[in-house]
Order: structure tokens, then C-alpha cells, then sequence
């Protein structure tokens, strides 16, 4: 190889080497430059030029790098490097960058961990985990138990007996689900309290078993209780009581669980059950009531607005009768039975005898008649048994079919006014005494023939409305041996006190009145009186009025 081309060669080497230290420098210029926010110049070197004109002989620019080197003397005066400004928009994308990844990092993290000045039911969270709130949650039930005691009941639940707990997964996600993590720089100055709506988790059929047994055990006691108890009258007490009996209320299973799930809701520690968690089986207690209202609400009975009798609580207590259901009801037979017997007797004046004092001193005692109270006992026992089942104390005015001017106890006084026609047999003296008790009327009579079984019949009568006046034609009894009456009469002024056949009338056959006429010559039974003084008692009397035959 010639010289030249040796020397060529270097050249080359020697231009490529320096080419490549310019480059190094270049770059490392630009750079600082860059982190600096300056510009640089580019001066643009073709190595292939650089190599031509050094193979032209001219020397090699990169001899004297990093040199001040003198430009040729025919060369052009170099240019001042200009300023580079195509790669300004990397700074924009790398601050966007960096603050993406925060952004994104922050999103991350608070998905998992809450914000800044977040309270979870009043308990500070603040960056705390998910994973702890669950924690806290699902201990709130460690340990507890619930104590259950009253209506035969004595248990103790712990919270694993009934599988009793919260969801602390579910009520994290929904702590979080109240924050919006993706909102994060929002919300990092602002202040939350989360109130979790929290319901404890149990399993009700493990409470309904474990009441179980108890609701057993209180049926077989309130069975054995209603087989041996009796509703009976106590005297002493004067009402109704339960002989030889205990409690004959059950569990009711279903309410007593109610009330226990009430408290594992609650989380309280104890639970008392009462009498609202009682079924009744057979209610004595309530036929008891019921059959005590009955003796509360006894009624008073009158007659003509005096008390006859206040009905005792020993005698509804003999009408009461108990089913074997121990419904409640009144015997009315028995009720009627009694109005018809014992309380008739006590009020009833017909026929009965009375005594009183005639307004001129004399005592007289009458027995007989159809004057005077004679009560309805069917009727009086239908009153009863509706005042009784009223549960009110009442008074109830007897029903009657016949009534007196006053009330007089049976086998008492006078039951009729002041008004009334006295007819004394003893005396053959009739009298009238007026609304104020005043005599307005007498006279001697005679009375029915006692020695032929005509005797005027004793008692307490009422004229009645057969009264008349005229020719009155009175006929005795058919005689079987003739078939005619035994007598025909005719009177001016009949008054009669029992039907039509007994009366006070006018005899004007008879010239004497009074004394013993009436044993052997008296009457048929009827009261023979003057006719003068029979016009005159006609004219004083009237239909209604009492009319008493005492001997």
C-alpha cells in the first residue's frame, strides 16, 4: 500500500473517532441543557464532508476539539448555534404522569382504607382497614348470653346456641359503599359519621327449640291443675272460689319466643315473660268472674214501692251452674221454682190471714177471700235472671196478677185503703167507712144460715162488676127431686162480692136484722140488709170496692 493511501486511511479512523467524541459531548451538552430549560444549538457535521476535505488536503476540525481552531482562510465565518424548542411538551406529559399514578395509587388505597375524619358509629375509622371495622363488628357478640326467667322459664342463650351474630362483611360494604374512593382529593378535608343500620342474625327455630321443653312441662302442670280444681261457693267469703287447684294457664310458645327475639334484638343481658305469654286451658278464673258478677249484681224486689226482699248471694249461688267446659249459666227452673214457692208465699196477701184494727178499736183477723197481692213467679223469675245477667244491681217491681192498695207481708196487716165495707158475722153488723176511715154507713144484717151449711164465706173481697140495680131475679139451686129452683127472689139492689152468687142485697121479706136470726133463718150465703139501707149503701158504693167477711 502507497503512503497516500496509508495516510488516507488514518485519516478516516481518525475523523470517524472524533466524530463520535463530538457526538458524546453533544449530548451531554443537550442534556444539561434541557435540565436547565435552555436551548441548544445544533451545528449540523457530515463526517463524509469532514473526511472529503480532509482527504482535500484541508485539516481535520476534529484535531482541535475542544480547541479554539482557526477557521480557513477562504471558509466562511461560522453562525451562532440557534436554539431548540421541538420538545417542550415532555414536561407536561411527565407531571400528568406522575400525578395520574397518585391519583390512581389514592383510589387504590381508599378502597380499602377509609378517609380522613371518617366516624363509624361514633367510633373514629380514620385510615383504619376494612378488614378491622368487619373485626370490630363481628366481636360486638362475643360473650353475650341471654338470661330468661318468669312463667315457668329459666334459660340462659348464648350467642352460639341460636347462631346469633352480625354480617361484618356486609355492613363494611356498606360503610364503604358511603364514600366514594375515586372522589378521594374531594373528600379528604370533609368530616363523616356513618350510622350503620345493623340487625343481628339468629336463627328463630333454635330459639322456638330451646322454649320447647318448657311449654311442655307448663301443659302437663296446667292439665294436672284443671283435673283436680272445683269452683265452689265459699259462705264465709260469700262468692265463688277455686277449691283444690293451681295454675291451669300454659306457655304460649309462640308469644314467649317473640318476646325472647325481642331481646337478642335488643342485646339485652335478661328477660322476665309475664302473664301475656300465659294461654289459658280451662278459665277458671274467668268462670270464677263471671259467676261472682252474678252475686254482685243481686236485686231488691217490691211490691207498691216496698221492699219485699233483697236476693242473697247464697241463693244465686244455688241457681249458678258450671258446664263441664265451665261455661256459666243461671238455672231459671230453680229461679222459677223459688218465685213460685218461697217468695210467693212471703208476698202473696190472697186468701191469707190478715190482721188489722177496724177504725173503732176492734182487732180483727181474716183469713180468705180474692182480694190482694198475688205475684207472677214465672214472670218475676224471667226479671231476675236478666238483672242478674246484667251484672248491675237493680231493683226489679214484681210482676202480679193481682195487686193491693198497699203491701202487707203475708200473713200480716191490712193491704187495702182506708175505703172498704166491714161485715162482722159475730155481730150481724155491716159498716162503711170512707177514703179517710170515716163510718159512713152501718146496719144490721143477716148473714148465711150456718145450721144448714149456708154460712157466708170469710175473707177479702172486691165488688165486683156484676153490681146492679132493678128487678134482679135470684134463683137457688136445681132440686133434683122437683128440677126447679129451690128459691126465686127478686131484689132492687144487688152488690156482689164473689162472682154473682154471694152479695149484700136488700131483703124486703125479712122484717128483722142482727141478733142470732141467721141460725136457723139465715141466708143462702148471701148478706141480707134493710132495704132502705140497701138503697142507701148502693149509692155510697162502687165497683172496686173491699168488701171484708170477718167472724
Amino acid at each position: 500500500m502507497s503512503q497516500d493511501s496509508l495516510n488516507n486511511k488514518n485519516a478516516e479512523k481518525t475523523a470517524r473517532r472524533d466524530l463520535s467524541r463530538l457526538a458524546s459531548i453533544d449530548m451531554g451538552a443537550e442534556g444539561a441543557q434541557e435540565a436547565q430549560g435552555t436551548q441548544k444549538t445544533e451545528v449540523p457535521v457530515d463526517p463524509i464532508d469532514a473526511i472529503a476535505t480532509d482527504e482535500a488536503g484541508a485539516p481535520s476540525p476534529f484535531e482541535t476539539i475542544g480547541a479554539a481552531a482557526a477557521p480557513a482562510p477562504d471558509a466562511p465565518e461560522p453562525k451562532a448555534p440557534a436554539k431548540k424548542h421541538g420538545k417542550l411538551w415532555i414536561v407536561p406529559v411527565v407531571v400528568a404522569g406522575l400525578a395520574g399514578a397518585a391519583y390512581l395509587g389514592g383510589v387504590a388505597y381508599f378502597s380499602d382504607h377509609f378517609l380522613p375524619n371518617t366516624a363509624v358509629d361514633g367510633t373514629d375509622y380514620s385510615l383504619k382497614t376494612r378488614d378491622e371495622l368487619v373485626s370490630a363488628i363481628d366481636s360486638e357478640t362475643d360473650g353475650y348470653s341471654l338470661k330468661v326467667s318468669g312463667a315457668g322459664v329459666e334459660l340462659t342463650l348464648a350467642a352460639a346456641d341460636v347462631d346469633l351474630g352480625y354480617d361484618g362483611t356486609a355492613y363494611a360494604d356498606d360503610a364503604f359503599g358511603r364514600a366514594n374512593a375515586w372522589a378521594w382529593p374531594f373528600e379528604l378535608t370533609k368530616s363523616r359519621d356513618i350510622k350503620l343500620d345493623k340487625k343481628l342474625a339468629y336463627d328463630k327455630d333454635k330459639v322456638a327449640a330451646a322454649i320447647a321443653p318448657f311449654v311442655e312441662k307448663s301443659q302437663e302442670a296446667a292439665k294436672t291443675a284443671e283435673q283436680n280444681a272445683k269452683i265452689a261457693y265459699d259462705q264465709a267469703q260469700s262468692s265463688f272460689v277455686l277449691e283444690n287447684g293451681g295454675d291451669t294457664r300454659s306457655l304460649n310458645g309462640d308469644a314467649a319466643a317473640a318476646k325472647v327475639c325481642a331481646a337478642l334484638d335488643a342485646l339485652q343481658p335478661s328477660l322476665t315473660l309475664g302473664d301475656d305469654c300465659m294461654t289459658s286451658g280451662d278459665d277458671f278464673s274467668e268462670a270464677i268472674k263471671q259467676a261472682n258478677s252474678y252475686l254482685a249484681s243481686a236485686p231488691t224486689l217490691t211490691l207498691a214501692g216496698s221492699t219485699v226482699t233483697t236476693i242473697t248471694a247464697e241463693q244465686i249461688a244455688s241457681w249458678v251452674k258450671f258446664g263441664d267446659d265451665l261455661s256459666i249459666s243461671l238455672d231459671s227452673d230453680a229461679i222459677t221454682a223459688w218465685c213460685r214457692g218461697d217468695l210467693s208465699k212471703s208476698c202473696d196477701t190472697v186468701g191469707t190471714t190478715r190482721t188489722y184494727t177496724r177504725p173503732d178499736g176492734k182487732q180483727v183477723s181474716v183469713s180468705g177471700g180474692s182480694y190482694g197481692w198475688n205475684i207472677n213467679g214465672a214472670g218475676t223469675a224471667t226479671k231476675i235472671v236478666e238483672a242478674l245477667q246484667s251484672g248491675q244491681k237493680s231493683n226489679i217491681d214484681i210482676p202480679t196478677y193481682s195487686q193491693g192498695a198497699s203491701y202487707a207481708a203475708a200473713n200480716g196487716g191490712k193491704d187495702w185503703g182506708n175505703r172498704f165495707i166491714d161485715v162482722d158475722l159475730a155481730e150481724q153488723h155491716a159498716r162503711m167507712y170512707d177514703d179517710s176511715g170515716n163510718l159512713v154507713w152501718e146496719t144490721d144484717i143477716v148473714t148465711g144460715d150456718t145450721t144448714k151449711d149456708h154460712g157466708t164465706p170469710c175473707g177479702v173481697y172486691v165488688m165486683d162488676s156484676y153490681r146492679a140495680q132493678g128487678d134482679v131475679e135470684l134463683r137457688g139451686a136445681i132440686d133434683p127431686a122437683t128440677n126447679e129452683p129451690e128459691y126465686i127472689s127478686h131484689v132492687d139492689y144487688w152488690m156482689p162480692f164473689i162472682g154473682n152468687s154471694y152479695a149484700l142485697h136488700d131483703a124486703d121479706w125479712r122484717s128483722k136484722f142482727g141478733g142470732k136470726i141467721y141460725e136457723g133463718n139465715g141466708s143462702h150465703g148471701c148478706v141480707n140488709l134493710p132495704v132502705d139501707k140497701a138503697k142507701e149503701l148502693f149509692g155510697l158504693t162502687k165497683i172496686g170496692d173491699i168488701v171484708v167477711v170477718h167472724n
